[in-house]
């Protein structure tokens, strides 16, 4: 199958999750400069489900709040409406696609490498932030992780049997699984998050990390400290096996991009225990899985 066949399978499908109306209304209130926290609190709580999430993922120790959040208006106010608006998006993205899928692919271990993976590029970020030309916060750091293999779900759920072909190419002949994606679909699970990206009219940032975050030099320069993370952090949570994302062998490690973050590769052992270390004191997990 090539590019064009497998884009014109994917644009027929009916049934592609979409996001909440509440997230796009919230959207447009996160933008709109006369905006307060009560009007973008009112919004999230016409959601009772959505609150919910909210207020508990906003008082998980992923955030460390030094005193329990108990409204939404409150979260808004000390996070402010970016952030807010970055987690009701992160915990719609997971209900749209949930955890449950074909017993051949694990999406609860699947999510787990996405959530380890936004752990992992705070914890990043935290270490090379003096060598950073971009600065970024907690939420975004978490969502781009969250959503930087995002084509996966959409290959599993809409185009299993050659998705499933993948993941056997990649292990029987210990190549990364992207490069076994375009050999069997004539593209990849990066062009397909960019795809849906935009579909979602997620962020520029988000969009570009779901297609660079394993060629970070390609991606648009603006956001290449948040790539080379993304890039790193991905690398080390399959290395290390938090999650399973599909991959059967590492995906590339670009010592560039390491460089460019100010980080020697003795730094790897630190890393991976303070995010293993994040992850079992996160209940951002739980919030999710």
């Amino acid at each position: 199958m090539d590019k064009a066949a497998t884009f014109e399978k994917l644009e027929k499908i009916h049934n592609l999750p979409t996001l909440p109306q509440v997230i796009t209304r919230l959207s447009a209130a996160v933008k709109d400069p006369n905006s307060d926290a009560r009007r973008v609190a009112k919004i999230i709580e016409d959601d009772p489900s959505m609150m919910a999430r909210i207020l508990k993922v906003v008082n998980s120790a992923f955030y460390g709040a030094a005193e329990p959040v108990n409204s939404v208006q409150d979260a808004v106010a000390r996070m402010g409406f970016v952030a807010v608006n970055n987690i009701a998006l992160s915990t719609s993205v997971f209900s749209a696609f949930g955890k449950k899928g074909q017993t051949d692919f694990n999406r609860e271990e699947f999510w787990r490498h996405a959530i380890s993976v936004g752990i992992a590029a705070n914890v990043l970020y935290g270490r090379s932030r003096k060598h950073l030309t971009g600065r970024y916060q907690k939420d975004l750091l978490h969502l781009c992780g969250l959503l930087h293999d995002i084509g996966k779900i959409v290959l599993e759920q809409f185009m299993h049997e050659e998705f499933i072909a993948s993941i056997q190419a990649s292990q029987a002949r210990n190549i990364p699984l992207y490069q076994a994606e375009l050999e069997v679909m004539g593209l990849d699970h990066t062009e397909i998050g960019a795809w849906l990206a935009k579909k979602w009219n997620l962020s520029d940032a988000v969009a570009a990390v779901t297609r660079w975050h394993h060629d970070p030099s390609k991606g648009p320069k603006e956001v290449m400290d948040l790539l080379n993370i993304c890039h790193i952090s991905n690398y080390i949570c399959n290395l290390e096996k938090l999650g399973n994302g599909g991959d059967c062998t590492a995906p590339t490690f670009l010592h560039a991009v390491w460089k460019q973050l100010g980080l020697a590769v003795q730094d790897i052992a630190d890393i991976v225990d303070e995010v293993k270390e994040e992850s079992k004191q996160s209940e951002i997990l739980l919030a999710f899985l």
